[in-house]
Order: C-alpha cells, then structure tokens, then sequence
C-alpha cells in the first residue's frame, strides 16, 4: 500500500498516546533527582501506557546502563532519541510488510472478536488495494451477525469492488468455498475473506475459523494466505489474550490495528510485538475508506514521541 504524508496522521491519531507517554516522559526527566528514582518512574510509566512486560523490561534495563547524570547535563533530545532507538529495534524485529503477490491468488483472512472493527478493515484494504490496479473479491463469511453482509456489501461498492452473494445463516466454509471458485473462474488475483467474532474463548468459532482455513488450502490453487487480526487498540492488555488465542489456532501473520485515534494506550503496539513477535502491518486511523496505513516502525516511533 501507498503511504501518503503518513507522519501527519500519526502525529494527529496518536495525539492522546503521545501527550500519556511522551509528555510524561519529558517530564519524568527533568524532574526526577537520580537514576534510581528515574527508572521507577519510568517503569510504572510504561506500564500504564499498555507497553508491556518484556518491552518494559527491555527498556528499562537499556537505560539502566546509560549515565543518567551524564545526560542530565546534556539535554533532553538526546536522551529521548535512546527510547526512540529501543523502540524501533523492539518494533522492527523480523517483521514482514504487507504485500500482494501478483503472481498468484492473495487469500486475505480477517479475523478478530466482534467490535474491533473487522468488517470495516475488509472495506478499507479492498479500497486502498483496489487503487493499485487489483482485480478483488470480498466474501462475507460472517453470516450469523445481524446485518454484517449488508454492511460488506455497502462498502463494497463504496471501493468499486465485487463481493459474492450469501445468504444470513449460511454455513460460512461453504461461503468461503464459493468465494475461492468464483474468484478462480474470474480471474481475481486478490479474495478478502470477512469471518465472525464471537468472543475469542468460544471454542466454536475457533473451530468454525479453522474449517474457513481448510477450506483456503483445500480449494485454492497457486495461492498465499495472509491471515490478518484486527485488534481494537483501545482494549489495552486484553488484546494481547486475544491475540494468542487467535494465533494459537490458526497462525496470524499480521495485526490490523483500529481506534489507535481514540486511545491514549498507543504502546499496546510494542507490546504485541515483543510478547507475540507478530507484526503490525497496518493502522487505521480514523472512520473513512482512506483512513487505513502501512505501519512503518520509525514513523510511529516519531510519531509517538515528538
């Protein structure tokens, strides 16, 4: 995907992560008397901001080894440009970017509980991958939730593309298996799969997500699969439960990470990634078609801090 002045939507979505972190930050600087007292604070800082229990610990056993004195004396900006550095390294470690293969069918698999906004990421990568000259088809295999094919099918046409015909109630395999035939017989080189989210610890829609990813390898021919988790950001430490889940079952290669705009919690991304060495691919930001993004580690980084 295209990123286009990404640093200005991150700096205005990151906006309460950025004052809850960064501006603390600052502050636990300036103010603390030693070292000691520094990483304490720092410690409970980073908790608080959904950083996570490893990332802290890395963070903070990083700047135990600097000379707190030494930089005091300094300036601030050089001080803040070493978490700056942690935290790329933590966030740019193995990770795998999104990207279409144009030599053979993309299955793109949604997944993630209900309200993280799944159906509406499914709208939003079929409108930013329609824009790169992408032939795609959307298949609504969340047939149980009232009105979820109906919501598909609006932002289908809102991006300009196909979606298959399914019925409420339909067993959602036999949708997908539908999907995979159609797109085949038309000659799609993209098929973005929308699936249920009843809470992640019912066993039956573990079970149902895993019968939708038979059928994937079963059916499709010369294909990749990226299975994508949408994590709504604003669920803090919950999203990292269900994202083990979620992985546990069936392999997510990537998170899609919503309402970053709407939570003062933006570290819940460095948590993932060091605790489930999964990485964030894409982030949206804000409630529009366009509003979806390349995650980039230094961008978010810059944008978080400064």
């Amino acid at each position: 995907m295209k990123i286009v002045d990404i640093i200005s939507h991150f700096k205005d979505g990151l906006n309460k992560s950025r004052k809850n972190l960064a501006d603390k930050f600052e502050l636990l600087f300036h103010y603390s008397t030693n070292k000691s007292d520094f990483l304490e604070r720092l410690e409970e800082l980073l908790i608080l901001s959904d950083v996570g229990v490893l990332a802290t610990s890395e963070i903070i056993n990083k700047f135990s080894q600097l000379n707190f004195k030494e930089y005091k004396e300094n300036n601030f900006i050089s001080f803040k440009k070493k978490l700056k550095d942690i935290l790329i390294d933590i966030l740019n470690s193995n990770t795998l970017k999104f990207n279409v293969n144009k030599d053979r069918l993309n299955i793109i698999m949604i997944v993630g509980v209900n309200g993280s906004g799944k159906t509406s990421i499914a709208g939003k990568i079929a409108y930013s991958l329609k824009k790169e000259s992408n032939n795609i088809l959307l298949v609504p295999a969340d047939t149980f939730r009232a009105a979820g094919i109906q919501q598909l099918k609006i932002l289908a046409d809102q991006a300009g593309v196909e979606m298959i015909n399914a019925k409420e109630g339909a067993d959602p395999a036999s949708v997908v298996y539908d999907g995979i035939s159609a797109a085949q017989a038309r000659k799609k080189n993209i098929i973005i799969i929308d699936t249920a989210g009843r809470l992640h610890t019912k066993i039956n829609l573990m079970n149902e997500l895993e019968k939708i990813k038979r059928v994937i390898q079963n059916e499709a021919q010369e294909y990749s699969l990226e299975i994508l988790q949408v994590i709504d950001a604003t669920m803090g430490q919950n999203a990292i439960f269900q994202a083990k889940s979620f992985n546990k079952s069936l392999g997510v290669t990537g998170i899609v990470l919503t309402k970053m705009d709407g939570t003062a919690k933006g570290g819940i991304v460095i948590a993932i990634k060091k605790e489930l060495n999964i990485s964030v691919k894409l982030i949206s930001l804000g409630e529009k078609l366009n509003n979806l993004y390349d995650f980039e580690a230094n961008k978010f980084v810059e944008a978080l801090l400064d």
